[in-house]
């Protein structure tokens, strides 16, 4: 194997893991968010009552 081929597989394999990380990293901040849902509201073009202010005078 020459030198540049060498480096290549390298630098590939260093790619590779970074990519992995940062899935890796996003997917665990989907499952965090997902177990979370109950705290979670959408924006979802309707007014809902729990969104309104409140006037308890």
């Amino acid at each position: 194997m020459k030198q540049s081929e060498l480096n290549r597989d390298t630098g590939n394999t260093k790619i590779g893991i970074l990519l992995f990380v940062v899935v890796a990293l996003i997917f665990s901040i989907t499952i965090v968010k997902l177990k979370q849902g109950s705290l979670m509201q959408g924006y979802d073009h309707i007014i809902r009552q729990n969104m309104l202010e409140k006037d308890d005078e």
